[in-house]
């Protein structure tokens, strides 16, 4: 086997030195306490990065996607909702509603809500590396749509 090219080589090392960073990241997230100054740092560098990364796309990129498409008569109108946009809207819903229900339900302890459920993920250290791990991945993705 030959060796991999050097710009798809650079690329997977870059994925790899993010991916280390992420984890080490959500290490350190794991040994905050909940409420705490250092939590709340630890928690909202993530947001400004990708908020960060996401204006300079934008600027390189000439502004938002939707400033260069070009405009037709069938665009004056509102657009119908996509199929996912529905699938999100119904799940958005059905979310809200449970927490809502279960908010309002007594006895907590027969209608647990999704943060009391969560809690049993992150009550160890390793369940909120994890979480928190999760968390970054999901942001990383979103940020790189």
């Amino acid at each position: 086997m030959g060796r991999r090219p050097q710009p798809a080589r650079r690329r997977l090392l870059l994925i790899g030195a993010f991916a280390a960073a992420g984890l080490l990241w959500a290490a350190v997230a794991s040994s905050t306490r909940p409420f705490t100054g250092g939590a709340e740092l630890v928690t909202a560098v993530p947001p400004i990065v990708a908020v960060t990364v996401l204006a300079v796309r934008m600027r390189t990129a000439g502004g938002p996607p939707s400033a260069s498409l070009p405009r037709h008569r069938s665009e004056t109108g509102p657009k119908p909702l996509g199929r996912w946009s529905l699938v999100w809207l119904a799940m958005t819903a059905a979310v809200g509603s449970w927490e809502l229900f279960c908010y309002l339900s007594a006895p907590r302890s027969e209608h647990p809500t999704l943060s009391t459920l969560i809690d049993l993920l992150d009550s160890s250290r390793a369940g909120k590396t994890a979480a928190f791990a999760l968390w970054l991945v999901l942001g990383w993705y979103l940020v790189l749509r």
